[in-house]
């Protein structure tokens, strides 16, 4: 296995490749792999990360009723609707995973009581855990002393859906496509998001998903049940809850802490570097056509969508957030990371781990699953956002 200055070497190979083409800032957006020293042509911030977030929603749902109400063939419409359904749902996930996330670590705005206020509005409008709940599980205890323990709750919703140690890297395999496809996966995890938002919350909290219920039970009567299940069930519930489970089993190796292992070296060795991309030709010479088609189909219809889908804003970094879970300017983040990664390279001391090609990190992690040893999974608590 390649361990250390390998990763780097590799990944800055690749990442040079795309010199060749302009627009290095989309590259770097697309593959997560920034390059040293880099001029961004302007400066981001949370705000402009939330507009980018909640656009893609917009531009979803219009997209989404285009197809349903245009005069166009049948294929053509749904290729549109898929369209539509690519960006309703990596809006969401933007949302969830990536903004939300970022305002329960404090990192989104001014203060804490105004990263709470945002926090709770988007989090009640896609049916997600509440502000007091996420920020309790995940600041103190998965980037805590929980990490890569059986109290961690996302290594235990690991384990309880099945993918456990010990097993063949072909029964993990079969596993992950059974649940994605699984009506009681995705049955469970909504009635896991309905409940979040019900039981244990502040009255204001409890009032306000009611509310979000009554205008989902107006919507679904106003527009019908056909047009209600493609603009909201599909991607806010069926393609949604699909993609969680693709990025949160490739996010951490989800073996147990080892005796002798500090907390710290435990997020280091178990999170990943999850790069989206692959060579570029050497050239545009008559000779690379062919390679080049090969290359613009694999991104426009693998890289491009798991970009959007699993691995949209910072989670593409999320090795690079476990060491530095308390940056402000997280919207950075491969400007950032690289700096980092830079300076370890220079240093002797990378220890980044690191994939180009979602599939390549997939296959790691249930390489690594499958070699741990068997582990008991009773009893175990879990939840997925």
């Amino acid at each position: 296995m390649k361990t250390g200055i390998d990763f780097y070497s590799e990944s800055t190979t690749i990442r040079n490749t795309y010199k060749i083409l302009p627009f290095q800032g989309l590259w770097s957006w697309l593959t997560g792999k920034d390059i040293p020293n880099r001029k961004s042509l302007w400066k981001s911030s949370s705000i402009e990360m939330i507009c980018w977030s909640i656009s893609w929603v917009v531009v979803g749902t219009l997209v989404i009723y285009f197809a349903l109400n245009s005069e166009l063939t049948l294929p053509v419409k749904i290729i549109i609707y898929l369209i539509g359904v690519l960006f309703s749902t990596s809006g969401a996930r933007y949302i969830v995973a990536t903004i939300i996330h970022q305002g329960v670590h404090g990192n989104l705005l001014s203060t804490q009581t105004r990263n709470k206020i945002i926090c709770e509005i988007l989090s009640t409008i896609l049916i997600t855990q509440s502000y007091s709940s996420y920020r309790q599980f995940h600041i103190y205890e998965h980037h805590g002393k929980d990490f890569s323990t059986i109290e961690d709750k996302d290594l235990a919703a690991i384990y309880k859906l099945g993918f456990t140690p010990g097993k063949s890297k072909k029964q993990l395999y079969l596993n992950l496509l059974l649940t994605l496809f699984s009506p009681y996966f995705h049955l469970s995890y909504l009635y896991g998001r309905i409940k979040s938002n019900l039981i244990g919350v502040p009255v204001y909290r409890f009032i306000m998903t009611i509310t979000q219920f009554l205008f989902l039970g107006y919507l679904a009567w106003f527009i019908g049940i056909i047009p209600f299940v493609l603009f909201i069930i599909v991607p806010y519930v069926i393609v949604y809850q699909i993609a969680s489970l693709l990025h949160l089993i490739t996010e951490h190796v989800w073996l147990l802490r080892q005796k002798k292992e500090t907390v710290r070296d435990s997020h280091i060795n178990n999170s990943l570097g999850r790069f989206c991309g692959s060579p570029c030709p050497k050239s545009f010479a008559l000779r690379y056509w062919l390679s080049w088609i090969i290359w613009a189909i694999k991104h426009l219809f693998y890289h491009l969508p798991v970009r959007m889908l699993v691995l949209q804003g910072s989670l593409i970094c999320h090795d690079w957030h476990h060491r530095t879970s308390s940056i402000k300017e997280w919207y950075d983040y491969t400007v950032l990371r690289e700096a980092n990664a830079e300076k370890l390279a220079k240093e002797g001391k990378y220890d980044y781990i690191e994939f180009w090609g979602f599939h390549n990190c997939l296959n790691y992690v249930l390489t690594m699953i499958s070699n741990a040893e068997p582990v008991e999974v009773s009893n175990l608590k879990y939840r997925l956002n």
